[in-house]
């Protein structure tokens, strides 16, 4: 897959993961579910967000992060740099918001939930503007440059020094 076409999947993965926040913070700035139909709708937007973020930051971490790291473009590498080492923070966080609250401990406290919540929500989604503003259009110029540039000529073949005869098949 072409690093455009990995982007572009990147970022319909993260339209998804953006539409599944704005719905989860709806959920988080409400009163906490009343009833089961809407405790389950709660507890589904929470598992597909996690789930689709985990899998979205695999394809970054095995995919997108090292091929850029690898650029022969020291801005594109320097900058993929930058993004990966914030990224761990961010993952590091969201794995410590997901094991603090589970099913029991969001009933128990609402209101620390929602405020967490909307912490790795904002969280969250300043991380995707800034892959969709900066890294993600660097990746794809330097792709277009590389693409653009013709393809190195193969090295001269030697056949040796003139009238030496290295090289020359004899009969």
């Amino acid at each position: 897959m072409t690093m455009r076409a990995e982007i572009e999947r990147l970022t319909t993965e993260h339209s998804r993961l953006l539409a599944l926040a704005t719905t989860l913070g709806r959920h988080v700035c409400g009163a906490f579910p009343a009833d089961r139909a809407a405790l389950d709708d709660f507890h589904g937007v929470r598992t597909q967000l996690r789930n689709q973020l985990i899998a979205h930051l695999k394809r970054e971490d095995w995919v997108l992060y090292p091929s850029m790291l690898a650029s022969d473009d020291a801005r594109l590498a320097a900058t993929a740099q930058d993004f990966a080492d914030e990224m761990g923070h961010i993952s590091e966080a969201f794995s410590a918001y997901s094991r603090q609250w589970l099913p029991e401990t969001i009933a128990a406290d609402w209101p620390g939930y929602c405020a967490a919540t909307k912490g790795i929500l904002g969280a969250l989604a300043q991380r995707i503007e800034r892959e969709d503003s900066e890294l993600y259009p660097l990746a794809s110029a330097v792709e277009a440059v590389d693409a653009a540039a013709p393809a190195a000529a193969p090295p001269p073949v030697s056949f040796g020094a003139a009238g030496d005869g290295a090289g020359v098949a004899r009969g």
